[in-house]
């Protein structure tokens, strides 16, 4: 996966995901926990290249945001270093 084609599967769960946010009990439609948000960058993440996956890496390092999306990301970034390092 490409940076790009990331960036255009991030976009659809965004719109698939009406609100992401740390409560878990929200019968909401399109209501998605955070935690099931950061699953699924999990998923796009893998498909990355080591080098794609290291520039989008450090370009959320610089992110000068910090919302409950950011956090999702972060974590995925996070568990997926830490899968690869394990590989």
């Amino acid at each position: 996966m490409t940076l790009d084609e990331y960036y255009h599967s991030f976009s659809e769960l965004l719109r698939e995901a009406k609100t992401v946010s740390h409560c878990s009990d929200r019968p909401e439609v399109g209501h998605m926990s955070s935690t099931d948000f950061c699953n699924r960058i999990c998923e796009l993440l893998a498909k990355f290249s080591d080098d794609d996956f290291s520039t989008f890496a450090t370009k959320l390092k610089f992110s000068i945001h910090f919302n409950v999306i950011i956090q999702a990301q972060v974590a995925a970034v996070n568990l997926e270093s830490k899968r690869r390092r394990s590989i």
